[in-house]
């Protein structure tokens, strides 16, 4: 197998994967390769750095100094989703499905959902990302 860098003119990136080098070209030259995201068939191959196979596995990253890096990670996007969404409280779906569908500007919100609300979303394909509840809190994580 042999894995490309794959890109289209929007912006799109993503991977594939061929049986061969001419797999990759045949199925570009037919139309068949497109973007997953935006179905666009003008698909080129990127630069990748290759695929280096060693007889030792690299070991894991440490976590950054334990417990408190964990802690220090934890408040630092707390306080980037705090400082770079706008509290839309119980008003979320309404106003998700809004800019979803382009009738608001783009920008990041928070808010609430209920687990119907959140299944009916997804189903719409409006992409939300849950947290637990006390995450916001003003407090520091702990």
């Amino acid at each position: 197998m042999i894995v490309y860098q794959l890109g289209c003119p929007q912006g799109h990136f993503f991977e594939g994967w061929f049986a061969s080098a001419e797999a990759c070209e045949r199925q570009a030259g037919t139309g068949s390769l497109t973007c997953p995201t935006c179905a666009s068939a003008e698909v080129r191959k990127l630069p990748s750095a290759p695929h280096v196979h060693t007889s030792v596995p690299p070991s894991a990253p440490q976590a950054a100094n334990g417990e408190a890096g964990r802690r220090n990670a934890l408040e630092a996007l707390r306080k980037f989703v705090l400082e770079n969404t706008e509290n839309v409280g119980r008003r979320f779906p309404e106003v998700a499905r809004r800019i979803h569908y382009k009738e608001e500007d783009a920008r990041g919100i928070r808010g609430h959902v209920t687990p119907e609300e959140a299944a009916e979303l997804r189903e719409e394909g409006v992409e939300t990302l849950s947290l637990p509840a006390d995450f916001l809190a003003t407090e520091k994580v702990h």
